[in-house]
């Protein structure tokens, strides 16, 4: 497993500056779009929130990889820099891991849609499998480049250090719960803004926390078999975010606007990862670092 090196106070000392530098980049991100918003923006207007957010939403990935390269030059100089970008760069894994990283998060998503349409009635408008696997492995493909900018900081910075002070299940649940929180001004904007409801933004917020957490147990599982690759963690992420991007498509964006959504979400997710632990207990003798 992929760790690194340093004394426990002193990479709790990074760790607390590149979580500090992360949230001093991306919160104010959120201003931006507020800007954009019409005069008579009211919420609700999902189309409305859409065009002003943009690509400027793209922005807010940026903080943690900037992050990180501050924090990682200015505590390890040129050599930690170098070192935090190979992994980005380490591709030479087993086929198994890359598929791993692509099915892992899409089937208890759409278990999870097909659940949710069921339960509420809602009609979907799914594609042809063809159509489906062109667009989703094309969207997939372009998203993992641009999650760089999360993953170098999350999977990159800050999960090789929590695995050396954790166990990896705990190292993946804090890491989950600190990425969750990161993404809380940007998502209480975009579901407030869309539902013009307090309480389904509560229910989203939480039901997606769940489900960040979830998703960085898959990605701290398939990091600590790859010898650290940061590019499986941006794969297995660019391919939940593209897959969700397509639900909203076959639900005329009811995803945005439905807390019910995201609790079946949150659900299906949750016990998929305790499925896939359990099958990790049954083949690994040791859950520890």
């Amino acid at each position: 497993m992929y760790t690194i090196s340093g004394e426990k106070q002193f990479l709790k000392r990074e760790l607390v500056v590149f979580l500090f530098l992360s949230m001093i980049f991306s919160w104010p991100v959120v201003l931006l779009i507020m800007q954009q918003l019409p005069s008579d923006f009211k919420p609700g207007d999902v189309e409305a929130f859409k065009n002003a957010e943009g690509s400027i939403a793209m922005l807010y990935g940026l903080g943690p990889m900037l992050s990180a390269i501050i924090v990682t030059a200015f505590y390890r100089g040129k050599s930690g820099v170098k070192e935090l970008f190979s992994k980005v760069f380490t591709w030479k894994v087993h086929l198994q891991w890359y598929l791993y990283a692509l099915i892992l998060p899409v089937l208890p998503q759409w278990i999870g849609l097909l659940l949710w349409a069921k339960l509420s009635g809602t009609e979907l408008m799914l594609p042809t499998p063809t159509q489906y696997l062109s667009s989703w492995l094309q969207i997939t493909l372009m998203a993992t480049a641009y999650y760089i900018t999360e993953e170098v900081g999350w999977r990159g910075f800050m999960l090789p250090r929590m695995l050396f002070l954790h166990a990896w299940i705990k190292s993946a649940l804090v890491v989950g719960i600190i990425w969750s929180i990161w993404h809380y001004p940007l998502w209480i904007t975009g579901w407030w803004s869309t539902t013009g409801s307090v309480s389904d933004t509560s229910l989203m917020v939480m039901a997606f926390s769940v489900y960040g957490i979830g998703l960085t147990v898959m990605a701290t599982w398939i990091f600590k078999n790859t010898r650290g690759s940061t590019l499986l963690a941006m794969v297995l992420h660019a391919s939940s975010n593209s897959n969700l991007n397509k639900m909203k498509e076959v639900t005329r964006d009811l995803t945005l606007q439905e807390s019910s959504f995201a609790i079946v979400q949150a659900v299906t997710f949750s016990i998929a990862v305790v499925f896939l632990l359990a099958i990790i207990r049954n083949r690994e003798p040791s859950v520890g670092p």
